[in-house]
């Protein structure tokens, strides 16, 4: 009965997930819905019945759509002067030649005679001209930009919205993207849609759209999001990009915009194409939305909750020549160029250069111009107007990273397989910082959401990052994870052992605060002698002798009963490992998502911050060292080789530019990193050799058994630290009688004593320290052996708390096994 109902709720929800959305629109939205489209109808008619200088401001002349009529009270009286900036960027980037090809071979209006389809390579050769230009520009340019000149002579314009947009409801008079900075960063996402084009056989145009990042000193996060949508003249390499809203008919006035009547009929014809079928899509859709499809914010929903007015914007791009590697290259060799970017076939063709674009915006209604910072007003070293790749090679460079992160990534799975394996003893495991290899985890668990997250947006690099998220996947949830488990029940009776001497503390506190009932206080009179008083002892009762043997084991069950409550039950234990472990990274994955919305500043500093916590993950490390005199926990190559692992994708993206993620590089915090990390492998080794307690202040660390002591002869008469058992005292042949007339040679080679080492059955050769020599200075000071046997010799040695000697190798490898003394069995302190 069961499985008849399993496939009835598998059918009801695949019915529910793969059915379409055939809501009806509710019939206020079907009002406002028809409202807009009569609105682009009326547009669309304006705009085919319309000719090059119908919007001339100096002549009176307006058109009879949004933002484009005499009351309006837009700044269209400065449009002739950004025609003529983006006039002066053709002329400096194509020169005379560019100008004909704007112009066209007569200047007459060829719309009539376009059609569709065509070779453009063939077209590209008209008038003999070449131009080395990309046909298609989608990809990715990025660039600085500066208030024009031209701003100086505007003054935002007093704008009346309820005149100007009468059916949208403005929750603020406030603009949004409204630029006050003088200088700032602009990015471009450009997409070329390849099936709407008009080709002429002097002119081609194609639809073009992008999404425009624009940054200044005020605005949240990464700067605005804009939505563009325009026209490429391929033939040239101009783009016009423009908004479009409720209260700004842009995209059915752009061929105004164009800067030769050439020009302007190649966009019309396009738009009156593209625009129709666009409209009749809205009208023939089942669920249409009441929202402009060429609106400038189609990623913010609030939109239409809480509908604000955003400023709109006008560009001009301009792509420069294409820097070739080789000149004298034609122009059907640059088509093939392109093709071998888009469909790769290994043709022997050059490299493909970036891209290179000029620009201008201009915003009529918030009344302000900005331009890219490049030449000729500015040098090279100043700036080079918007570059960056084609999306093609920009895809290239993703898969490029994350094919290197990949390799990272098993690079880093296969040290933490080594140490784990080096680490197999609970001995061996109880050094290791617990803390070191969770942040570790933490970093790669970054990685995975990362790398999950752009692989779902990114579709022609899903394989790579996907292949790369699930190397994460491996590092953080299965070896991490099973490392971070082991460390954790190791170290378990170490955390019990510190609770029970914290609340053993706190209880002794407050015993020492609480007064006992015979205690006076200040100003009160002494009890009576008859008075009772209650003793803080606690009574011992003695049994009988026949009742002795009973109570011994009530006493073993009682005490059997104690520990059992406090060991933790392990699936508790590893349950709450996950819980905290994940929350942590969720928590932190959140607050880094929300932090992308902050300030420039604050943004950058907390990813400041957040790179140098994950960067000291040593420093827990070193901490436990300290805590439990040890001087080696981890493998050398582990250290070394996750350093540099887990330095070099961040010290990438601080100091390469153009990297893969387009972060903005900052060499002098990717050097602070890198000496950071240096730093903490510098402590790590100085523990070793020198010691993990070097340095300390004493009385900073709890005490702690050393298992290098300095043995001296002094010792050898009180018993205290020199070993027992010694089998041969080699003393030097002609020892002087007065210690102020030793020499060098006499001082290395005096006081050596030699033991058996009952693991490997060798000598054991050690510099005893001669009587008189226990201060510092003289240990280090006056001879070579001093020096050896103060600081560097004891390294080869190991003498336990039961006085037995061992080599340091053969001590080191029995306590990886079990911490007893090979001799006597004496529990010994882990190392």
């Amino acid at each position: 009965m069961d499985s008849p109902r399993i496939v009835l709720l598998v059918f009801l929800l695949l019915f529910f997930f793969l059915s379409p959305d055939s809501q009806q629109p509710s019939p206020s939205q079907r009002i406002a819905l028809d409202g807009i489209i009569a609105e682009e109808r009326h547009a669309l008619g304006v705009l085919r019945g319309s000719r090059y200088g119908d919007l001339d401001v100096g002549q009176g002349k307006w058109l009879n759509i949004t933002g484009f009529r005499d009351g309006d009270e837009l700044a269209w009286d400065v449009l002739p002067g950004v025609k003529e900036r983006a006039w002066e960027q053709l002329k400096y980037v194509l020169g005379e030649e560019g100008i004909r090809k704007v112009s066209g071979p007569d200047g007459s209006d060829m719309a009539g005679d376009a059609v569709d389809g065509g070779n453009i390579g063939d077209q590209l050769r008209v008038e003999g001209i070449q131009i080395p230009l990309y046909q298609n520009v989608t990809g990715i340019v990025r660039g600085s930009w500066i208030r024009s000149r031209l701003s100086q002579r505007l003054h935002p314009p007093q704008i009346n919205l309820t005149t100007l947009a009468p059916r949208a409801e403005f929750t603020t008079q406030d603009y949004d993207r409204n630029v006050t900075g003088s200088s700032g960063k602009l990015q471009l996402r450009l997409d070329e849609k390849t099936g709407e084009e008009l080709i002429h056989e002097s002119g081609l145009v194609r639809e073009i759209s992008g999404t425009m990042t624009l940054r200044d000193e005020s605005s949240p996060g990464d700067g605005w999001e804009i939505g563009l949508h325009g026209v490429h003249f391929q033939i040239f390499g101009g783009i016009i990009l423009t908004t479009t809203s409720e209260k700004f008919a842009g995209l059915f006035a752009l061929p105004h915009f164009s800067l030769s009547p050439h020009t302007f009929s190649l966009a019309r014809s396009l738009l009156n194409k593209t625009l129709s079928s666009t409209i009749y899509e809205q009208e023939s859709s089942i669920s249409p939305s009441p929202v402009y499809p060429w609106t400038s914010s189609p990623s913010h929903p609030s939109d239409v909750l809480f509908p604000a007015p955003r400023c709109e914007y006008i560009v001009y791009l301009q792509q420069d020549p294409l820097e070739l590697k080789r000149e004298g290259i034609p122009l059907p060799t640059m088509k093939l160029i392109e093709d071998e970017l888009r469909f790769p076939t290994g043709a022997p063709v050059p490299g493909a250069p970036d891209m290179a674009m000029s620009m201008i915006l201009f915003s009529p209604d918030c009344g302000f111009v900005l331009e890219s910072v490049g030449p000729p007003e500015f040098a090279p070293p100043s700036g080079r107007h918007l570059r960056g790749p084609k999306i093609e090679l920009y895809l290239w460079l993703a898969k490029r990273f994350s094919s290197l992160f990949a390799t990272v990534c098993s690079l880093q799975i296969l040290l933490l397989i080594r140490q784990m394996n080096e680490a197999a003893t609970p001995s061996t495991v109880s050094r290791i910082s617990f803390y070191t290899i969770a942040i570790m985890a933490m970093g790669d668990g970054f990685v995975l959401m990362g790398f999950l997250t752009v692989g779902i947006y990114i579709d022609a690099a899903f394989l790579t990052l996907f292949s790369t998220a699930f190397i994460a996947f491996l590092s953080v949830c299965v070896f991490g994870m099973r490392f971070l488990i082991a460390i954790w029940r190791v170290q378990a009776p170490e955390r019990r052992e510190r609770e029970r001497e914290s609340s053993a503390n706190g209880a002794l506190g407050q015993a020492r605060q609480t007064p006992t009932a015979g205690a006076t206080t200040t100003g009160a009179l002494p009890l009576p002698v008859t008075a009772r008083t209650v003793s803080s002892a606690t009574p011992v009762i003695l049994p009988p002798d026949q009742d002795l043997a009973a109570t011994e084991a009530e006493d073993n069950a009682a005490s059997q009963n104690t520990n059992q409550g406090a060991t933790t039950d392990p699936r508790s234990a590893v349950s709450t490992l996950y819980s905290r472990f994940y929350f942590i990274l969720l928590g932190l994955i959140f607050l880094s998502l929300h932090a992308t919305s902050w300030p420039q500043t604050l943004r950058s500093t907390y990813a400041n911050v957040l790179a140098f916590t994950y960067l000291s993950f040593w420093t827990p490390q070193i901490y436990r060292n300290i805590m439990r005199n040890c001087r080696k926990a981890l493998r050398w190559d582990f250290v070394i080789g996750q350093s540099i692992l887990r330095l070099a994708p961040i010290a990438y993206v601080y100091s390469v530019p153009n990297n893969a993620m387009y972060i903005e590089t900052d060499r002098r915090v990717a050097a602070a990193l890198a000496a950071w990390v240096w730093v903490q492998i510098w402590a790590l080794v100085s523990q070793e050799v020198l010691g993990p307690r070097f340095a300390v202040p004493n009385g900073w660390a709890p005490p702690a058994y050393d298992y290098h002591p300095i043995l001296r002869e002094d010792d050898l008469e009180s018993g205290t630290t020199m070993p027992i058992g010694f089998t041969q005292v080699e003393e030097d042949v002609g020892k002087p009688s007065s210690e102020s007339t030793a020499t060098g040679a006499s001082t290395k080679a005096r006081g050596k004593r030699r033991w058996d080492c009952a693991i490997c059955m060798q000598d054991i050769e050690v510099h005893i320290v001669p009587s008189g020599g226990s201060t510092g200075n003289e240990i280090a000071g006056s001879s070579s052996a001093g020096l050896g046997s103060g600081i560097l010799g004891c390294r080869s040695y190991m003498v336990t708390p039961c006085r037995h000697i061992f080599h340091s190798e053969c001590l080191e490898g029995w306590m990886r096994v079990r911490l007893q003394c090979p001799i006597c069995r004496e529990t010994l302190p882990p190392l």
